[in-house]
């Protein structure tokens, strides 16, 4: 009695499941890989807008330009003076994409003319 081929047969079968099986888990690892990568990318364009943003504010109320922006980075602020105060709302955009939106206020102490600060900016929308 020879029981080869049958066995022969089977090991192949069970060797075929194993690589999809293992094959399945690498695509799985590789999807979670992709995955924390645009995470990590994601955070890190948040918090260097968030930076931006509040050194933006700053540099505003002290009657200042603009920080340099890193490339890609673009830091779009609309200013509107009002009853001794000036309300600003800060967009960060990177390539051209909202985001962080800051909103702040600060004292009008008349020191600074605010209309003499232009920005090539239209009306800031939130993101």
């Amino acid at each position: 009695m020879t029981l080869g081929p049958k066995r022969t047969n089977l090991f192949l079968i069970e060797l075929v499941f194993n690589l999809f099986i293992f094959a399945l888990c690498a695509a799985v690892c590789v999807g979670l890989l992709l995955h924390a990568r645009r995470l990590s990318q994601e955070s890190e364009r948040l918090t260097q807008a968030v930076c931006l943003a509040q050194s933006a504010a700053e540099s505003l109320r002290a009657g200042q330009a603009l920080p340099d922006a890193p490339e890609g980075y673009e830091i779009s602020p609309l200013l509107t003076p009002s009853e001794g105060l000036v309300d600003a709302r800060i967009q960060v955009l990177w390539a051209g994409e909202a985001v962080y939106t800051l909103d702040c206020s600060w004292p009008d102490d008349g020191g600074t003319d605010w209309s003499a600060l232009t920005f090539e900016t239209g009306e800031v929308t939130a993101p």
